[in-house]
């Protein structure tokens, strides 16, 4: 029995244009199908027709894409997509291009340069303040504990001392005179 692929590769939905890598063009993606994409060249993603739920475009994040959108896909990101639609929706496929992207290395690094600057020069002293702040907000509370708990002892202390001081002072009673004198009650 030969071996025959459980999903039917891709269809185009026309020719792919000539001067293009073979990739390149539309694409039709039947309903119940799902497509894993990791580009070695960045590209975008084009919905032409219908519904897709895409995976894996931001860290911990889904998209639904529907005819019109446009997705960046950065060469070696992984992004799953597949048709998606309300019940009784999915009976056509879904169409989609995809054009590939000649890389632009100056404005890519400007900008990356300019997130890497902002997150050196602001977001990380601001991280570090926030955290001293936080250690130090901590100590100050301990050291309330500490005061408190001297100041409880240092009151005891005094109490206890002039309770004492006072009851050796008082006038003595009945029961501590006769046991001076050797009296019977």
């Amino acid at each position: 029995m030969p071996a025959r692929p459980l999903v039917p590769p891709l269809q185009p939905c026309a020719q792919p244009s000539v001067h293009r890598r073979a990739a390149a063009g539309c694409w039709r993606l039947a309903p119940g199908r799902a497509l894993s994409l990791e580009p070695r060249e960045s590209g975008v993603l084009r919905i032409a027709r219908g519904r897709v739920w895409l995976s894996g475009a931001a860290p911990a994040q889904d998209l639904v894409l529907q005819a019109g959108d446009a997705l960046a896909v950065a060469v070696g990101q992984h992004v799953v997509l597949e048709p998606w639609g309300w019940p009784g929706e999915c009976d056509a496929p879904v169409l989609f291009r995809w054009d590939h992207v000649a890389p632009q290395p100056h404005r890519h690094q400007a900008r990356t340069r300019a997130a890497r600057d902002w997150e050196l020069g602001v977001v990380q002293p601001l991280q570090e303040l926030g955290r001293a702040f936080a250690g130090a907000g901590r100590a100050v509370g301990a050291a309330a504990v500490q005061v408190t708990a001297v100041a409880g002892r240092l009151g005891a202390g005094l109490a206890g001392f002039a309770l004492g001081r006072v009851m050796a002072t008082a006038a003595p009673g009945e029961k501590e005179v006769c046991m001076k004198n050797g009296c019977s009650a």
